[in-house]
């Protein structure tokens, strides 16, 4: 298994390396105790998972010492486990020898059913309100307190590259994020506002709680926080219980009547909604 190695060695120069060396804080001794070993399998992921998600957009390629920095590893470490995923395919070398993303994970990231069920789902009715408006059309799944886009259909030019499939905000701060906050249970919900409240000031959360009975009332967001000028209507898409599965997005000019756009993207959420019941995604 990767990293799960459970002695330490001493190099020439008497500096200790291999798993004792991360940044976990683990002494020694602590890994060669059976109970010892769930724990140290849990910092193992972690330390995998750190290292994958120093990529991202700006960072597509790194070199070994860039990604030890990112992660907050050790060189050592990082080499170490570096090593472990190129040959499992998690990671590859590009033509000038940077590291980057596998195609190992890619094909694991296809098989998660939050993203690709709706994904799948909903693409085909994306793909009918962008030919119809040539507006930047997105879909956004919950993932705690935030929103993940992970469809996105856009023209090209510059300011319509952003959101980016993986990008993630707050979700009281875009349309998509609000129409998905709007339709979670009220528990959530004071949870979500009191944590802005802790954050923001008293205003905000009151702010927010009126913007999602507004959304609850008409059934899409209306929000200009990650867009503007420009404006972005939003509309959830909900499983049988009235959750939120996911919400589309539509992002209309500076200037733009709203109507008809509010018309057409709830149209849209809900020939998702209707097709994700019928195909047993919700």
């Amino acid at each position: 298994m990767i990293g799960l190695h459970t002695h330490e060695t001493v190099s020439a120069t008497g500096t200790l390396t291999g798993d004792g060396d991360d940044a976990t804080g683990f002494a020694s001794g602590e890994y060669t105790t059976p109970d010892a070993f769930p724990q140290a399998r849990r910092s193992s992921v972690e330390r995998v998972h750190r290292l994958l998600s120093s990529f991202d957009y700006e960072h597509t390629r790194l070199r070994l010492s860039e990604l030890s920095r990112r992660a907050g590893l050790p060189l050592s470490t990082t080499h170490r486990m570096v090593t472990e995923l190129l040959e499992l395919g998690m990671l590859e070398r590009d033509e000038d020898n940077f590291l980057c993303v596998g195609v190992a994970v890619w094909k694991f990231g296809l098989l998660t059913p939050k993203t690709y069920g709706i994904q799948r789902v909903a693409l085909p009715f994306m793909q009918d309100l962008y030919a119809t408006t040539r507006l930047p059309i997105h879909l956004g799944i919950p993932q705690g307190n935030q929103t993940t886009i992970v469809e996105s259909l856009r023209p090209q030019g510059t300011g319509q590259e952003r959101p980016r499939i993986g990008q993630r905000d707050p979700l009281h701060v875009t349309a998509v994020g609000t129409a998905l906050l709007a339709f979670c249970d009220s528990g959530f919900q004071e949870r979500y506002l009191t944590d802005l409240k802790d954050h923001q000031g008293a205003d905000a959360p009151e702010m927010i709680r009126r913007e999602l009975a507004q959304t609850r009332a008409t059934g899409c967001a209306i929000s200009k926080r990650k867009t503007a000028p420009n404006i972005a209507i939003g509309a959830p898409v909900l499983d049988r219980a009235g959750r939120p599965l996911g919400a589309v997005s539509l992002v209309v000019p500076e200037g733009t009547s709203t109507p008809p756009y509010d018309h057409l993207i709830r149209c849209t959420a809900r020939a998702v909604q209707r097709t994700a019941w019928e195909q047993g995604v919700a």
